[in-house]
């Protein structure tokens, strides 16, 4: 059974509907025990940073993810499901300067595009996965360096271990990191579920880990 946790944050019916194309056992939920129960773990959703964070937190799910990625469950981040799983993001429109922590799951740091001319801010729109390491990586398998993926965001990781990173993506100039693994924890910045057959293929590829 493949749980997709629902933490609060916004578009996530796509998402749904995609993991259910590999997996007739998917459950949209906060509940504790049936998480505790999942095979596999999905943190999706748009929205910011500290409102993901703190939804968690309140729901108490913060540390039974934390529990379970620990006990060797698979777990994998999408968009803003993605941006949680690093250190700490300095996301805070009430705070301005403050950091949020994260999960703590990948090393590295969520901080926003420094603009430069011409540069629209969110990257939004199709991109290139770039050194895509094919020797190592589950997620990617049978998805080629270079493949299109659907991007929406303003912020991106700075700091990661190269080890943890198995595909990047250049936005004007900027190569940032697009796809993590870590053991059994797995993130994308892009929309796989909005990818294309390609995208579907990284989802494939979780399900059948």
């Amino acid at each position: 059974m493949i749980a997709v946790l629902d933490f609060g944050m916004g578009n996530i019916h796509s998402c749904l509907k995609a993991i259910s194309l590999y997996s007739k056992d998917v459950i949209y939920t906060r509940d504790h025990d049936i998480i505790k129960k999942a095979d596999k773990l999905v943190l999706p959703g748009d929205g910011a940073f500290a409102k993901a964070m703190s939804n968690l937190n309140d729901q108490g799910l913060t540390s039974i993810i934390q529990e379970q990625v620990a006990a060797g469950k698979p777990l994998l981040g999408i968009c803003i499901g993605f941006q949680i799983l690093f250190q700490d993001s300095d996301e805070d429109m009430k705070q301005p300067g403050n950091l949020v922590k994260g999960l703590g799951l990948v090393t590295g740091q969520i901080r926003r595009f420094r603009e430069k001319k011409n540069m629209k801010v969110p990257h939004m729109g199709w991109n290139r996965l770039r050194n895509t390491n094919q020797k190592t990586t589950k997620l990617l398998k049978n998805v080629e360096d270079g493949s299109f993926m659907y991007f929406i965001h303003s912020y991106r990781p700075i700091g990661a271990e190269r080890k943890e990173v198995s595909a990047f993506c250049n936005y004007y100039g900027e190569s940032f990191p697009a796809v993590v693994e870590k053991g059994n924890v797995y993130g994308t910045q892009f929309h796989p579920e909005k990818s294309d057959q390609l995208g579907l293929k990284i989802l494939e590829n979780f399900v059948g880990l």
